[in-house]
């Protein structure tokens, strides 16, 4: 859920990049134009990271959160379209995918069908012998992105609980193996200075590449972690502008590259991970009537087809969500 700048460890630049400006004319929603999916294992994290949407909903509402892992078998009888060659991205909004109590086995299955997988992570409190055996399903295609945000000294200023000593071990696993293995940092004002460390420590552990991943995401709990201006992600300023307005009919909607049909861990179809936000999710129709979406009782093609959800992607300059989540840059 960030915009991300891809800095590999041989370029010092400290900036953010600019995303690409898209514009959705009419959407595609054949089996055959879609490029990937963002898939959330699990909303089981042992982190308590600040500005994340877990702590914040726990926070508010302890007596309604329940821990969801997603079913393997479900979700393979949903993704029922060929997946050769498609990225799949194991992430998700409240969860941390190394908690999936069978990971194993879910990522050997998309394997099998030939996906190639992204695994988002911390990297917190796994054994070495836990990512020894997970990186026997990825390979070369694959990627494993560790998020932490600082040095080792620091990093915990945001992501609290968060455990260096299994961290590294799981970098340095995963660094001997043929998966690509990425450091993605986000910059803060207690870490903006120590960029460079971190990149030279990533270097040292035989990391692939190291990334700075500007964030947007500061409100009134995380503004004291605002770090400089060319740090912060460029959704930041429209989104402020939008909660003035409440309105805005110019998107660069984040869906329109057909890679980020989301799926979560409680097994229900949304068009990306913004809209499964609870701050939006239940505005939609996809929260508003959940079990129309459940995995468990359909196919991607059947959702795909259905008019209300064409409606719904020919009309994303509407919703709210949309405007928020992915506005113009113009």
């Amino acid at each position: 859920m960030w915009n991300t700048t891809t800095n590999t460890t041989n370029q010092p630049s400290q900036g953010c990049s600019k995303k690409t400006d898209m514009r959705l004319s009419s959407p595609n929603l054949s089996p055959n134009s879609i490029a990937g999916f963002h898939i959330e294992p699990t909303n089981i994290c042992t982190l308590k990271c600040l500005g994340c949407a877990r702590t914040r909903f726990i926070q508010q509402w302890p007596q309604h959160w329940k821990n969801h892992s997603i079913n393997t078998q479900d979700l393979m009888r949903f993704l029922d379209i060929d997946l050769a060659g498609k990225k799949i991205k194991l992430c998700g909004n409240y969860g941390d995918p190394i908690y999936h109590p069978d990971l194993f086995d879910l990522v050997d299955q998309l394997k099998q069908r030939g996906c190639s997988v992204d695994i988002f992570t911390n990297g917190s409190h796994k054994t070495t012998e836990w990512w020894q055996q997970i990186t026997t399903v990825l390979d070369s295609t694959d990627s494993v992105f560790f998020s932490v945000d600082g040095t080792p000294e620091n990093f915990t200023n945001y992501r609290v609980n968060a455990d260096w000593a299994t961290i590294e071990s799981a970098m340095k696993v995963c660094a001997k193996s043929s998966v690509r293995t990425v450091w993605k940092y986000i910059p803060f004002l207690y870490n903006q200075d120590q960029i460079d460390l971190a990149r030279q420590l990533s270097q040292q552990l035989g990391l692939t590449e190291f990334q700075v991943d500007c964030s947007d995401r500061f409100d009134e709990q995380t503004e004291h972690l605002k770090p400089s201006a060319e740090l912060v992600g460029s959704r930041y300023n429209k989104q402020q502008d939008w909660k003035q307005q409440q309105s805005s009919s110019d998107i660069n909607p984040k869906c329109i590259n057909q890679g980020e049909h989301f799926i979560s861990a409680q097994g229900c179809y949304t068009p990306c991970c913004y809209l499964q936000d609870h701050r939006f999710y239940y505005k939609t129709q996809f929260g508003k009537n959940k079990t129309a979406y459940q995995i468990a009782d359909t196919t991607l093609s059947e959702i795909l087809s259905r008019p209300t959800v064409v409606e719904f992607y020919q009309n994303l300059s509407q919703q709210s969500g949309c405007q928020y989540n992915c506005p113009s840059k113009s």
